[in-house]
């Protein structure tokens, strides 16, 4: 008798997904953010989470409908196939795929930024991995994926412990600063600086270079584990938006605190310069500032638990983003085989091999997050155009979750996308033609090398849109004010920034599937064990 395949089992409930997605926000972003945002945006860093958290609920809905409505493991992966084709779906997965890995990375870097306190030889001078460094790294990321083998199960278990102390650690040293320092004069003008020193421009630049997008990035993960949800129609919208909440509350207070300890002498020569004891780790500085240095410890602990938490849910979706983009037929069909457990182990094998590769080029948590802030916002762009596309596609399908004035959400969404991805400036964007270009050309070279393996057509025609939008968002960085050429005002190409998404988005609606092929292919998914719509 022939043995049932594995399946990815729906064994996550409504708190469960709530806490992933808490504890993937709540990585590393929270000990850095308040001190990189201050620097840019000065006491405005306030207002910049605000807007940096109502962004986060716009573009979180779009997914909360589209992952709701296709309860898909690997959704940001497969949901574009399914509305625009193997181009488009290969072109995002291959983006997203590299975020997840180097998110994972990431967060093992900041653990080990901290235990090199306490372990000597970790680092070099550029915050760079020793030799040591890298045993220890590739140590910690083996433990991560060890757990993503094992079972997704006790990872969520796991993780929802871990979730309570990142909540509860961080509440009780902020309880304990605005105990004995808590000035809320100090909040809008800290040390008499002028609210907004640099401007508007200080103020948007933060969301992407200060580390606002890299900490709310972890609202996805929910969506991500959508095919595993026990009531995925309620709890992945639930999820989303409950996380985003929750951990834009814990950083306003996180700033907050970082306000109410400044001295004239931390800003004697201006918030760019903001000088701290340590600078690589802020929030410990601003403790022995206080004189609040028994606090460390707990600090440091969950300094240690909050981005080896994050790391664990990144692998998750890292290996499922692998797991997708095989089921999709891009790369080979052994990344599909997974575990009596449900968990795909060749996918999580090889984001650990491939993940240590991060380290060498991207010295220190810094540039690490420098260099992710662009990729995350550029994987975001997918969720509204998908959603325009399946509103003309499957008008009828049941939605769950069901937005008011769907069309107008979908672009004021995109337009957000697009602005983040013009913040992170014209050193960044140009270079992103080059990831899409390598990317296009590992897609025909598999195609062309493995023509029988999956009889995968290629869509070149519905991915138009994708091209037009990464030649025209190069353009408008390249004559814009973000490290550009500074051609034209802010208020100029905000406005050429509003057309030029309204036509991108007419031709993602005009090349997109035919509803009659979008149709076959979710109606697909219920015929398939484990991570289809059930």
């Amino acid at each position: 008798m022939a043995h049932a395949k594995p399946i990815i089992h729906r064994s996550i409930n409504t708190f469960s997904l709530l806490l992933t997605s808490i504890s993937a926000i709540i990585g590393s972003g929270w000990l850095f953010s308040a001190y990189y945002t201050a620097k840019i945006a000065g006491p405005a860093a306030s207002l910049a989470w605000l807007i940096g958290g109502l962004f986060a609920v716009v573009i979180a809905f779009v997914f909360a409908e589209i992952c709701s409505m296709i309860p898909v493991s690997g959704s940001s992966v497969r949901i574009p196939h399914y509305t625009h084709g193997s181009v488009l779906s290969f072109m995002f997965a291959w983006i997203i795929w590299l975020s997840y890995l180097a998110l994972m990375a990431t967060e093992v870097q900041a653990v080990i930024q901290y235990v090199s306190l306490y372990i000597d030889g970790l680092l070099r001078p550029d915050s760079g991995l020793s030799h040591k460094g890298y045993l220890f790294a590739a140590g910690l990321m083996f433990l991560v994926s060890f757990i993503n083998v094992y079972s997704v199960r006790w990872l969520i278990r796991s993780n929802s412990i871990l979730t309570v102390l990142k909540i509860a650690i961080p509440l009780v040293i902020i309880f304990i600063v605005f105990k004995n320092y808590f000035n809320p004069l100090k909040i809008i003008h800290p040390v008499g600086s002028s609210f907004m020193p640099n401007g508007w421009q200080g103020v948007f630049s933060a969301l992407t270079t200060g580390g606002i997008v890299f900490a709310f990035n972890g609202f996805k993960q929910a969506a991500e584990l959508a095919g595993e949800a026990e009531k995925p129609e309620k709890s992945v919208s639930f999820a989303i938006i409950g996380s985003i909440g929750i951990c834009l509350l814990l950083f306003l207070l996180l700033q907050t605190l970082f306000f109410s300890s400044l001295t004239a002498q931390n800003l004697v020569d201006g918030w760019g310069h903001l000088h701290l004891a340590n600078p690589n780790s802020p929030l410990a500085s601003i403790l022995i500032q206080d004189q609040l240095a028994w606090l460390l410890p707990l600090l440091y602990f969950a300094a240690i638990i909050a981005p080896l938490a994050a790391a664990l849910m990144y692998c998750s979706s890292a290996s499922r983003s692998l797991f997708g983009m095989s089921k999709n037929g891009y790369i080979p069909a052994f990344f599909q085989k997974i575990t009596p457990q449900g968990n795909p182990h060749w996918a999580i094998l090889t984001n650990f091999v491939l993940g240590l590769l991060f380290f060498a080029p991207l010295p220190g948590w810094n540039a690490m997050v420098s260099f992710l802030t662009s990729l995350l916002a550029v994987t975001y762009c997918v969720g509204p155009i998908c959603l325009l596309a399946l509103r003309y596609q499957v008008p009828d399908m049941k939605r769950p979750l069901r937005l008011p004035l769907g069309h107008l959400w979908a672009y004021s969404a995109f337009v957000i996308c697009t602005f983040l991805i013009y913040w992170s400036g014209w050193v960044i964007i140009s270079k992103l033609s080059l990831v899409f270009i390598l990317g296009a050309i590992i897609l025909i070279i598999y195609h062309a090398r493995v023509k029988n393996a999956h009889h995968l057509a290629m869509h070149w025609r519905t991915s138009t849109w994708l091209w037009v939008y990464i030649a025209g968002l190069t353009l408008l960085s390249y004559v814009g004010n973000e490290g550009g050429k500074g051609y034209f005002s802010f208020g100029e190409l905000f406005a050429a920034m509003l057309v030029f998404c309204a036509l991108v988005a007419g031709l993602a609606v005009r090349f997109k599937l035919p509803a009659s092929e979008t149709l076959a292919s979710l109606e697909a998914l219920k015929l398939t064990d484990g991570d289809g719509i059930k």
